[in-house]
Protein backbone atom coordinates (compact mmCIF):
# COMPACT_ATOMS: atom_id res chain seq x y z
CA UNK A 1 0.00 0.00 0.00
CA UNK A 2 1.33 3.33 -1.20
CA UNK A 3 0.50 6.31 1.61
CA UNK A 4 1.28 9.53 0.56
CA UNK A 5 1.99 11.71 3.55
CA UNK A 6 1.01 15.82 3.68
CA UNK A 7 3.75 18.11 2.64
CA UNK A 8 5.32 20.48 4.88
CA UNK A 9 2.54 23.74 3.57
CA UNK A 10 -0.42 21.53 4.25
CA UNK A 11 0.81 20.41 7.94
CA UNK A 12 1.73 23.92 8.67
CA UNK A 13 -1.75 24.68 7.58
CA UNK A 14 -2.92 22.34 9.97
CA UNK A 15 -1.46 23.53 12.80
CA UNK A 16 -2.05 26.93 12.19
CA UNK A 17 -5.77 27.37 11.45
CA UNK A 18 -7.56 23.59 11.96
CA UNK A 19 -10.73 24.78 11.43
CA UNK A 20 -10.21 26.02 7.58
CA UNK A 21 -8.14 22.81 6.49
CA UNK A 22 -9.52 20.49 3.93
CA UNK A 23 -11.18 17.15 5.34
CA UNK A 24 -8.86 14.88 3.92
CA UNK A 25 -5.80 16.79 5.49
CA UNK A 26 -7.54 16.59 9.00
CA UNK A 27 -7.91 13.01 8.50
CA UNK A 28 -4.94 11.99 7.30
CA UNK A 29 -3.49 13.77 10.48
CA UNK A 30 -5.50 11.51 12.25
CA UNK A 31 -4.49 7.96 10.73
CA UNK A 32 -0.58 8.56 10.03
CA UNK A 33 1.85 8.62 13.00
CA UNK A 34 4.74 10.21 10.95
CA UNK A 35 2.34 13.26 9.93
CA UNK A 36 1.31 13.91 13.31
CA UNK A 37 4.80 14.10 14.33
CA UNK A 38 5.56 16.51 12.27
CA UNK A 39 2.28 18.46 13.59
CA UNK A 40 3.68 18.28 16.98
CA UNK A 41 7.44 19.65 15.67
CA UNK A 42 5.46 22.97 14.14
CA UNK A 43 3.30 23.41 16.96
CA UNK A 44 6.45 23.73 18.95
CA UNK A 45 8.40 25.66 16.90
CA UNK A 46 5.48 27.86 15.97
CA UNK A 47 4.69 28.73 20.14
CA UNK A 48 8.48 29.33 20.59
CA UNK A 49 8.62 31.68 17.97
CA UNK A 50 5.92 33.36 18.79
CA UNK A 51 6.78 33.32 22.67
CA UNK A 52 10.00 35.50 21.63
CA UNK A 53 10.10 38.96 22.06
CA UNK A 54 9.66 41.51 19.54
CA UNK A 55 13.18 42.94 18.21
CA UNK A 56 13.89 46.49 19.22
CA UNK A 57 16.51 48.73 18.30
CA UNK A 58 18.52 50.38 21.45
CA UNK A 59 18.45 53.74 19.18
CA UNK A 60 15.63 55.98 18.41
CA UNK A 61 15.73 55.52 14.42
CA UNK A 62 13.45 58.47 13.89
CA UNK A 63 15.54 61.25 15.65
CA UNK A 64 18.37 59.57 13.41
CA UNK A 65 16.62 60.37 10.36
CA UNK A 66 15.17 63.58 11.65
CA UNK A 67 18.92 64.87 11.95
CA UNK A 68 20.11 63.93 8.64
CA UNK A 69 17.17 66.03 6.87
CA UNK A 70 18.17 69.35 5.76
CA UNK A 71 17.26 72.14 7.67
CA UNK A 72 16.72 74.85 5.30
CA UNK A 73 13.56 75.76 3.84
CA UNK A 74 14.48 78.00 1.53
CA UNK A 75 11.43 79.11 -0.91
CA UNK A 76 11.33 78.04 -4.40
CA UNK A 77 10.86 80.12 -7.27
CA UNK A 78 8.48 79.08 -9.51
CA UNK A 79 6.88 81.93 -11.90
CA UNK A 80 10.89 81.94 -13.62
CA UNK A 81 10.21 78.58 -14.72
CA UNK A 82 6.42 78.93 -15.40
CA UNK A 83 7.46 82.06 -17.52
CA UNK A 84 10.06 80.24 -19.41
CA UNK A 85 8.31 77.23 -20.25
CA UNK A 86 5.07 80.04 -21.52
CA UNK A 87 7.50 81.85 -23.63
CA UNK A 88 9.15 78.28 -24.90
CA UNK A 89 5.62 77.29 -26.29
CA UNK A 90 4.18 80.04 -27.34
CA UNK A 91 7.66 80.08 -29.75
CA UNK A 92 7.43 77.23 -31.22
CA UNK A 93 3.53 77.55 -31.96
CA UNK A 94 4.62 80.47 -33.76
CA UNK A 95 7.01 79.07 -35.68
CA UNK A 96 5.19 75.64 -36.54
CA UNK A 97 3.14 78.51 -37.87
CA UNK A 98 5.17 80.39 -39.95
CA UNK A 99 7.23 77.86 -41.25
CA UNK A 100 4.33 75.20 -42.04
CA UNK A 101 1.53 78.39 -43.36
CA UNK A 102 0.90 76.53 -46.59
CA UNK A 103 0.36 73.53 -45.05
CA UNK A 104 -2.22 74.58 -42.69
CA UNK A 105 -3.83 76.25 -45.26
CA UNK A 106 -4.26 73.01 -47.48
CA UNK A 107 -5.44 71.45 -44.23
CA UNK A 108 -8.39 73.42 -43.54
CA UNK A 109 -9.40 74.57 -46.90
CA UNK A 110 -12.70 73.11 -47.77
CA UNK A 111 -13.90 73.63 -43.22
CA UNK A 112 -15.82 76.71 -42.75
CA UNK A 113 -14.04 79.33 -40.83
CA UNK A 114 -16.63 78.92 -38.02
CA UNK A 115 -15.47 75.66 -37.54
CA UNK A 116 -11.85 76.39 -37.26
CA UNK A 117 -12.27 78.73 -34.79
CA UNK A 118 -14.23 76.53 -32.82
CA UNK A 119 -11.59 73.88 -33.01
CA UNK A 120 -8.95 75.98 -32.09
CA UNK A 121 -10.67 77.40 -28.59
CA UNK A 122 -11.18 73.72 -27.77
CA UNK A 123 -7.61 72.94 -28.55
CA UNK A 124 -6.20 75.74 -26.54
CA UNK A 125 -9.18 75.20 -23.74
CA UNK A 126 -7.89 71.65 -23.03
CA UNK A 127 -4.30 71.96 -23.34
CA UNK A 128 -4.37 74.89 -20.98
CA UNK A 129 -6.82 72.98 -18.58
CA UNK A 130 -4.20 69.96 -18.76
CA UNK A 131 -1.24 72.72 -17.85
CA UNK A 132 -3.05 74.36 -15.07
CA UNK A 133 -4.00 70.36 -13.72
CA UNK A 134 -0.16 69.34 -14.38
CA UNK A 135 0.99 72.71 -12.33
CA UNK A 136 -1.34 72.77 -9.25
CA UNK A 137 -0.46 68.35 -9.06
CA UNK A 138 3.22 69.39 -9.41
CA UNK A 139 3.03 72.29 -6.72
CA UNK A 140 0.89 69.94 -4.14
CA UNK A 141 3.77 67.20 -4.48
CA UNK A 142 6.38 69.93 -3.76
CA UNK A 143 4.26 71.30 -0.88
CA UNK A 144 3.99 67.41 0.22
CA UNK A 145 7.87 67.13 -0.16
CA UNK A 146 8.49 70.41 1.78
CA UNK A 147 6.43 69.71 4.64
CA UNK A 148 7.90 66.37 5.61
Amino acid sequence: MVVKHLTDDEVQQYVVDKQYCEVKIVEHIHLCEECRSKVEVYRLLITNIRQQPQPAFNFNLSELVVQRLPLSKEKRSDGLLLWILLFIGIGSMGAILYYFEISFVYLFRGIAAIFIYLIIITALTVITGLFIAMYKKYNSEMKLLESS
